[in-house]
Parts: C-alpha cells; structure tokens; sequence
C-alpha cells in the first residue's frame, strides 16, 4: 500500500483522541494567599461560632488541611504584612508597628530595601505576580517589592466609599456596597488575563473587612442575624453591644461570599487543581474581653493572636484535615516556596535569601508526611505603641504558644497562663502552685525565642532605623527629651529580668 499523507494527516487528530491525554505540568502550582483584616479564628462556623455564615471557608476547611493553632507573631496590620512580605522577624526587618514602611526596612544592604520579598521570589521563579487591596507597608505601589501588578486600596475601613491607586497612578475614586468584593473581581480579572499566558502565578488579595468600623457591613448579611438568639455572645464577652457583635460577624459573612467567589471563578477557569489556595488573616479582634474594646488587637488572647489558616490545593494536600501543631506567620514565605516546589535554580536571584528565612517550611506537615517538621512553640509579642496616631495603648508583652500553655510576661512580671484546653481561655494559672514547673519551663522557652528572634537585631535597628521611628519609640518609652538619640532607645528594650517564675 502506497504511503497517502493526505490520509495520514486526517489520521492525526483521530490518533491523537484515543491516546492518553498529556498531563499537565503542575510541578509549580499557582499560588493564591486571600487575607482578610481583624478575622480572629474564633468567628468561624465551624470553630467557636457555629451561628456565624461562613460557608465558602467550611467548605475551603473541608477540601484541605486547617492549621487551628495558627498565630500571628507580632497582632498589627504592618507588622503582620511585613513578615509575611519578608519571612524576617520584626526586629529583623524593622517594621514593628504600625504605619511603617517597607522600602526603609533596616535589614537589607543600602539601595536594596524592596528586594528579599516572597513576591521576588516567585517573579524570579517566571511566576506573574499581582497585589490587590489593603497595603499598608508605605506609599501605594507594590510594584517595587516584586509585583507585576499593583492594586493598591487606600482608606478602606469606610468599607462603602474609598479609593485605589492602580500601579501606583492616581487615587481613583470608589463607592460601592463592600471594597472586599470588588477587590476581589479585580484580582480575578488579571487571574484571568495571566492564566492564559502560560506562565504560573502568584497573587495576594488582601481585604479590608471584617476590620471596623464595623457599621457599614453589607445589608443582607446584617439581616442574617436579627437578634442575640440568632447571633449569641461569647461566655467571656463582656461587652455586650450587639450592633458591634453583629456588624463585625456581618463582615465576615460577607467577604466569605468573596472568598466563595474566588473559588467559584478558578473552578470555572479550570484552575483549581493547579492552585494553592491559602486564606489567612493579619490578626484577630477582642470581643470586649478583659473589657478590652470590641476589634481591638495588640494582645497575647486567642481573639487577638490567633487566626485562621486554612491551604487548599486539590490531590496534593488531603482534604477534610485539621491540625494542631502551633504555626505562626514567620512559617508562611518557606512553605508557599516550598508548596510551589521553587529549588535554587528555580529562584535565582531569591534562592540566598529564601534559604536564609527563619520560619519553619509547613509543606510537610500540610501535606500530612510522616515525620514532617513543625514547630515546637511559636514566639508572640507587642514591642510598642509606637506610632499608634492616637489609638487605645496596650500592654507590652512577649509570649509563647506550645502545644498545651500559652504564656505571656511583661517588664513587670508574669501576665498569662492558659491551658489550650481552656477553649476560651477563661482561667489564668499563674496561681496555682501545680504549675510553677510548667511556669519555669515556659519562661525559660520564650528567654531562648528572645535570643533566637528578637536580641539580635535591636543594635542593627537602632543603628539603622530611619530618624522619626527612633524618635517615634523614644517618645512612646519615655524619652523624649532625648528625640532621635539612639543609645537611650536601645536602653528601654524589652527586659524580662523581673518576669522570672519564683
């Protein structure tokens, strides 16, 4: 029989059709981290507030792997942001209180200060990457700190009226019914244009609510909880004002619809399987415990330090898991490099400083392998209210979280001692003389966290901070007839001499 290429060439497709389908390459996944603001981990449905709505994170919960013992190390906004941008402790980078900037962190060589980003990273590994939403580490353009694309919101706690500054142009004004949601369609929108372009991407969606005020949460979602029978307190609430209670649980309801929506869209984009999908939030929000305001952070309870973390890429982490090993913020750059399967070569430029981060890689342990790593405590604190503008100060503390205490000190002695057992943290242990061991044991882990995350790096921020955040700390400890004088700040450190168990 003659060879006939017409008739081989219509053979082709025909060929092709019955032969096993190609698998696609999804050894470098896209990635998606969706942080909310003020979201405390108790205000889910499927955690300590089972009347609240939030269908789309339960249903996130259910298809991967929940870390319930997962922590914010410093429980601010910038704080929170610069850690997860650098992977470095607050000291290390400098940026331990709010309304600081990242282009002046201290940690970095000179002209270098927006390199030694988790956006760097993965834009060195080919990825496209993208901000969206609430910034909130200077200016408004994130382009600079390894993002492609920059949408940055500005003035979003009115969560109805506000602006953006699209790749650090022009405010542009907004109004609408919730900024979360639109912030969410427009990280969508360029999900959609960058997925067809055959690269991988890396995308940070960040919203403002459940952040307060909290009056302007959506109608609908306030008609979910008409009264407290509906929505009832906490035990330990003791501010009880409703309106507050349900606005800040409204929020939540709503921009769990956007975390729906978003994972609606990447199923309609057939994205789904090839994308990490992690929601977290920058801090909790005290519920008018200890009379603390309703909202408020800066404390080593469980509604100001602990959140959610919730990682879900489809046949790679198990589904339907819940773990409780203690996790913090400064372990999440090492496990979305690692989740992403980003090696040396993959990373170039990023690969030393990736490999230089303190946080422990989580990868292992979402992956639920054998043997896989985790910390064996995680380090808290509130250095300062520093540059504060005005807001309630709190107490300045350090803290350990372990597998069974949380326990915090302060300059004047020791201040908590839980039992994670105590779903609320309702009785303080300090005086019960069955746990001076246990008092003796935790101070001496949180001395050594001091050493390994904080010491090392005051002499180089003091060294290194720009004049008005030395003059800012010195101000806020007392000193300011010394203004910018560095030698008297590094003098009001953080000392825990008089917190000793005894």
């Amino acid at each position: 029989m003659l060879f006939n290429p017409r008739l081989w060439l219509a053979l082709v497709p025909l060929l092709l059709a019955c032969s096993p389908a190609a698998e696609p390459d999804d050894s470098h996944p896209n990635v998606i981290v969706f942080v909310s603001d003020t979201h405390r981990w108790g205000a889910m449905s499927f955690t300590q507030t089972p009347a609240v709505q939030t269908p789309n994170l339960g249903a996130l919960k259910r298809q991967g792997v929940s870390l319930d013992r997962h922590y914010v190390n410093l429980p601010i906004c910038t704080p929170f942001r610069a850690i997860l941008m650098t992977g470095r402790w607050p000291y290390q980078q400098g940026l331990m209180a709010n309304h600081m900037s990242l282009a002046e962190r201290v940690d970095m060589p000179e002209g270098e200060s927006t390199k030694g980003t988790v956006a760097w990273a993965f834009r060195d590994a080919g990825y496209a990457t993208g901000h969206f939403g609430k910034w909130h580490l200077g200016g408004r353009d994130a382009r600079p700190f390894g993002f492609d694309k920059s949408i940055v919101w500005l003035g979003t706690n009115n969560h109805r009226k506000c602006s953006y500054a699209v790749d650090g142009g022009e405010a542009v004004q907004w109004e609408g019914l919730s900024n979360s949601t639109d912030t969410s369609a427009q990280a969508l929108e360029w999900i959609e244009q960058v997925s067809g372009e055959g690269r991988p991407f890396f995308a940070i969606i960040s919203v403002n609510p459940p952040h307060g005020p909290f009056h302007d949460a959506p109608d609908d979602m306030k008609a979910l909880y008409p009264d407290e029978q509906a929505l009832p307190f906490h035990p330990l609430d003791i501010t009880r004002d409703f309106e507050q209670h349900r606005d800040y649980h409204a929020l939540i309801s709503g921009m769990d619809r956007d975390v729906g929506t978003v994972m609606e869209r990447l199923d309609e984009l057939g994205l789904a399987d090839s994308t990490v999908l992690v929601y977290t939030s920058d801090h909790g929000g005290m519920t008018g415990i200890d009379g603390v305001a309703y909202g408020q952070k800066r404390h080593p309870n469980d509604e100001s330090a602990r959140i959610p973390f919730i990682a879900r890429w489809p046949g790679r982490i198990p589904a339907d898991v819940t773990l409780g090993a203690p996790t913090s913020t400064i372990d999440v750059f090492p496990t979305l490099v690692s989740l992403a399967g980003l090696s040396d070569n993959d990373l170039g430029p990023s690969a030393a400083y990736v490999n230089s981060l303190p946080g422990t890689d989580l990868s292992g342990l979402l992956r639920d392998e054998p043997s896989a790593p985790r910390p064996d405590s995680v380090f808290l604190a509130h250095p300062s209210n520093m540059n504060n503008r005005g807001s309630r100060h709190e107490i300045v503390w350090r803290a350990v979280v372990t597998d069974d205490f949380t326990y915090a000190v302060t300059t004047e002695g020791e201040h908590r001692l839980w039992a994670n057992s105590d779903g609320y943290q309702a009785d303080n242990l300090l005086d019960d003389p069955a746990h001076l061991d246990t008092r003796e044991q935790l101070w001496s882990r949180l001395d050594r966290w001091m050493d390994e995350a904080e010491r090392p790096f005051y002499d180089n921020w003091f060294a290194r901070a720009a004049e008005k955040e030395v003059a800012a700390w010195n101000a806020e400890h007392g000193l300011k007839e010394h203004g910018v004088d560095r030698a008297a700040g590094r003098a009001a450190v953080f000392d825990m001499t008089a917190s000793r168990p005894e």
